[in-house]
């Protein structure tokens, strides 16, 4: 649009110019001389056409560039469009990742549908963070294998989804080399499992409206419950946590400060049977609470990308790897304007999902009322 505005413009500049150069021959016609510097005159003014001439020649070729160049784009830019269509609505879940970290950049709505989430939620994270801790390392090497290469490498991942089931799959990925950007990644996701085509149809999005739809109802009546409970005779911080324990998570810890930096995890609730390793092995409180505490804002790990979160045990392991974490919230204890502690709540890869927002807006608000509690009667 732009280059076809100074074309026009220029074409106009043209035309004044040739109408100056008319009024300059007839004014030659009237004026006398010597026979030299008439002579000087046709001679200027011959120079004068010809100059017009070839501007003309030359705007009418570039004229014609320009309309070649602007069909040829006009038929990329119709190829582009094609191709992006092609690839978002490919019958198959696929990813574009980008760079070492293996970001996200582009999902077909098959993916978005698979993995559960939105675009606008997904372009930008890293695709590791939705895969179980158990399956992470495996990925990164086949990414790496991938991009060193031309060819195709597959690997067998578990994917976790916010409210859906947690999906097997095995993920084939290429190198996709683009002039001029980072390091592109193709990875096709393909369900190991029967049932998985329609994990994200309509009958899986009605099941998650339902869903919705429930904890909205469930949501208030958890709150009044646990109200109620902490206003009952003989009520322990111990009761509390197995509430929220029962509601949200596989392990809770509630981390207690003291006087200056000393820290106590003062309960450990967990839903099976843990081996007494283990459980001394969490026994001691992670820097993530003392984080949530300062900044009295709560943590939501939605899809853990980071194991060490948690901590190490003494052998340089990862808590949430040995807990086989897949999600978890950390809400500050405030009553107040004082802060006591910090809640967290692990959920283990599961059926259970990962949390979500609605769960860490609630489970901070319980927390709320259990600082309040603490405070009261603690």
């Amino acid at each position: 649009m732009i280059a076809s505005q100074e074309s026009r413009a220029f074409e106009q500049e043209i035309l004044r110019f040739q109408q100056r150069l008319s009024q300059l021959r007839e004014s030659r016609s009237l004026v006398e001389g010597s026979e030299e510097v008439m002579g000087l005159m046709d001679a200027a003014l011959l120079e004068l056409d010809v100059a017009f001439e070839e501007l003309r020649v030359r705007h009418e070729e570039v004229n014609e560039s320009t309309e070649q160049l602007l069909a040829a784009q006009s038929t990329v830019d119709e190829e582009k469009r094609l191709l992006h269509a092609a690839f978002v609505n490919a019958p198959v879940p696929i990813l574009l990742l980008e760079g070492e970290g293996a970001v996200i950049r582009r999902a077909s709505l098959r993916a978005l549908q698979l993995l559960d989430v939105s675009h606008a939620y997904v372009v930008g994270r890293p695709f590791p963070v939705f895969v179980d801790l158990k399956f992470r390392a495996a990925l990164r090497s086949a990414l790496a294998a991938a991009g060193r290469t031309d060819a195709v490498r597959t690997v067998r991942s578990r994917v976790i989804r916010r409210r859906l089931h947690p999906v097997d799959l095995t993920l084939a990925m290429t190198r996709l080399d683009i002039r001029g950007a980072a390091r592109t990644m193709t990875l096709v996701m393909i369900p190991l499992v029967e049932g998985v085509e329609g994990a994200g149809g309509p009958a899986a999005e009605r099941e998650a409206t339902l869903e919705e739809c429930r904890n909205q109802a469930e949501r208030g009546d958890l709150i009044s419950a646990f109200t109620r409970q902490l206003l009952s005779e003989n009520m322990t911080l111990r009761q509390a946590g197995q509430t929220l324990l029962d509601h949200f998570a596989d392990w809770i810890f509630i981390d207690l400060a003291g006087e200056g930096e000393e820290w106590r995890r003062e309960v450990v609730l967990h839903q099976d049977r843990a081996s007494d390793e283990l459980l001394r092995a969490v026994s001691g409180p992670a820097e993530l609470s003392r984080r949530v505490r300062g900044s009295r804002q709560p943590f939501l790990g939605a899809h853990l990308d980071d194991p060490s979160v948690l901590g190490r045990d003494d052998d340089g392991i990862c808590l949430a790897t040995r807990l086989e974490a897949g999600s978890l919230i950390c809400a500050p204890l405030v009553a107040g304007n004082e802060p006591l502690g910090a809640v967290t709540a692990v959920r283990r890869t599961g059926v259970a999902g990962t949390f979500s927002l609605a769960e860490a807006g609630l489970f901070e608000e319980l927390c709320g009322h259990l600082a309040l509690w603490m405070k009261r009667f603690g």
